[in-house]
């Protein structure tokens, strides 16, 4: 995601479509915006502001397929896939693929243990009552079909709803939108409490939102997922500092290291490289600032309650505040957006 910011001061800055012209609104620094981040600009903002609106949802949502990317794999037995696709890029192990109605991630042959993981870990989860699996089940991963290709990589397809996609796509957002992701978050890592398992790649890469629901769903990380206390296979890049600060290099899997993870996630959301960076932000709530930078509970359920009090302190009563999308939420960003990331 390629984000317009200020050369001079690090500010967000704001696109004037008159003049072509990126505006620092802090210091004042302006720059010419490039013809192809400029297109990728508006089609975006364009797009989820039509998604937001109600009547024109199902078209607004068709168009996101008319110049979809296109690309076809061999399986093992001579068939071909053809995936239409909107985003491609590099996650941890695989390569993950978001097609109108699948996830899709793709294991190297020598990364085959991590698709048998991905399928285990969240394949096996277990809920406390019959209406929390109706509830929670959405958003966490759903596998469709499987298959191996003719290279020998492992071909993972899982469901996803209509009307979610990366949540990288969004851009940096507003305090009150990161907080109802916080919500989101302590609530799905307490399904993983709930099951003993750390997932070791809570990024924002991997997780995928649907922004007229409000709802964030797992897609992603479970590759590296594990049971507390067994040792790790591993974790995203992000994570992997807060992995060995917490089990004194025995890599072993944490019971807090998710919850850094999800306080991370809301700071580059926020637009801050580090939760250390955040606290010179001082135009957010103290309580918000304070939950994001201080230590979790012990368990998730302890830090779901102190949230809960954080966020009333925050923003007062919880309400549905409509995630509008605007300049100041949504930058360029490639379509397809390869990258190198995780660590074993």
């Amino acid at each position: 995601m390629a984000v317009l910011q200020c050369k001079m001061c690090g500010g967000t800055m704001e696109y004037d479509r008159t003049q072509n012209l990126a505006v620092c609104p802090y210091c004042g620094n302006k720059s010419t915006v490039f013809e192809q981040d400029r297109k990728l600009f508006e089609q975006f903002q364009g797009m989820f502001a039509a998604l937001l609106n109600q009547e024109k949802r199902a078209e607004a949502e068709d168009g996101f397929w008319v110049d979809a990317s296109r690309e076809e794999l061999l399986r093992e037995d001579g068939e071909v896939i053809e995936i239409a696709f909107l985003a491609k890029k590099k996650a941890d192990m695989c390569t993950m693929y978001v097609a109108k109605e699948h996830v899709i991630y793709v294991f190297g042959k020598q990364y085959a243990d991590y698709a048998e993981r991905y399928k285990k870990m969240c394949g096996g989860l277990r809920y406390p009552d019959c209406g929390m699996e109706r509830e929670l089940s959405r958003y966490v991963p759903k596998l469709v079909t499987e298959c191996r290709l003719a290279d020998g990589s492992s071909f993972l397809a899982i469901h996803k709803e209509k009307g979610v996609y990366p949540l990288n796509m969004l851009g940096i957002l507003l305090d009150r939108h990161v907080a109802w992701i916080v919500s989101r978050l302590e609530n799905l890592c307490c399904l993983l409490d709930y099951n003993d398992i750390a997932l070791n790649g809570l990024t924002v890469d991997n997780l995928f939102v649907s922004p007229a629901e409000h709802q964030i769903f797992l897609y992603g990380g479970w590759w590296f997922a594990g049971f507390i206390g067994a040792e790790t296979a591993g974790s995203s890049a992000e994570v992997k500092e807060y992995l060995e600060k917490k089990t004194h290099g025995k890599s072993r899997n944490s019971r807090t290291t998710d919850l850094e993870s999800l306080r991370l996630a809301a700071a580059k959301l926020l637009g801050y490289p580090s939760r250390e960076k955040l606290r010179e932000d001082t135009l957010l709530p103290k309580a918000f600032r304070d939950f994001l930078t201080e230590r979790p509970k012990a368990d998730a359920r302890k830090d779901f309650a102190e949230w809960d009090k954080a966020l009333e302190k925050s923003f007062g009563e919880r309400k549905f505040i409509p995630l509008s999308i605007s300049e100041e939420e949504i930058y360029s960003r490639s379509i397809i957006n390869e990258k190198e990331g995780g660590e074993k």
